[in-house]
């Protein structure tokens, strides 16, 4: 019989259409990522070595970190917000961002439950979706960055007071449906209210309106004959027998 692992907080980040990018700024992603979320970190009170595990993909990161830490993780990912935008205005390469938190059980080696979920939700088509439609609709500096956050996470971050500048009134719902997962999570976008989100997500779940058909006919009519009939049927002269 093997322990339950100790629960985490996880940190996702991932650069939005990097692969567009030429090659000399595409190699300077991954320092840029560093070092926004270090200093998103930093100002969240987050020291480098509650750090207990960094992956990074190449245009993007993963970090593990204590589940105590959890406040302060979705501090730093609202803070990450600003600092992209101050990032933007300056230097080369301009980012966009989605980040994801979700909290569970992550033990010290192979691929866990949470760390799979927490994949799930960065790459969610919903998500991606959703901040697609905010871009569009958006000024130049709205949708720099987007956050998820699982259910669990939220619950747990906003059961106490455990955040400086995260706020529960700032996150919709988006039902999630990527694999296997299928859960609501949580998202907020800067310069979005939660109710415009929850307008863009009904929207974008809408059923597609029903095909609507008109018969018209024209002219003498003799002897018509009709099994059913379906939408708008308008006579227009002629006579009837």
């Amino acid at each position: 019989m093997n322990p339950v692992p100790q629960h985490r907080a996880l940190l996702g980040v991932d650069v939005i259409g990097s692969a567009r990018l030429p090659a000399y700024l595409m190699n300077a992603v991954p320092g840029t990522i560093s070092k926004l979320v270090d200093s998103a970190l930093e100002q969240s009170g987050v020291e480098p070595d509650h750090v207990l595990s960094v992956e990074s993909p190449g245009d993007g990161v993963l970090m593990v970190l204590p589940s105590g830490q959890l406040g302060a993780v979705l501090d730093a990912a609202v803070r990450l917000d600003q600092l992209t935008i101050d990032h933007n205005r300056w230097s080369k390469p301009e980012v966009r961002l989605r980040v994801a938190v979700h909290v569970g059980p992550v033990g010290d080696d192979g691929f866990h439950r949470a760390r799979i979920t927490h994949t799930r939700l960065l790459d969610a088509p919903e998500f991606k979706d959703l901040l697609k439609r905010c871009k569009d609709e958006g000024a130049e500096e709205t949708a720099t960055t987007a956050l998820i956050v699982s259910s669990e996470a939220l619950d747990t971050a906003f059961s106490g007071d455990h955040t400086q500048v995260a706020r529960r009134g700032d996150f919709a719902s988006l039902p999630v449906a990527h694999k296997e997962y299928r859960h609501d999570a949580w998202v907020r976008v800067p310069g979005f209210d939660p109710r415009s989100l929850a307008g863009f997500v009904g929207a974008a779940s809408a059923p597609e309106p029903a095909a609507r058909n008109q018969n018209i006919a024209y002219g003498a009519m003799s002897g018509v004959q009709a099994g059913n009939v379906g939408g708008d049927l308008n006579f227009h002269g002629g006579r009837r027998r």
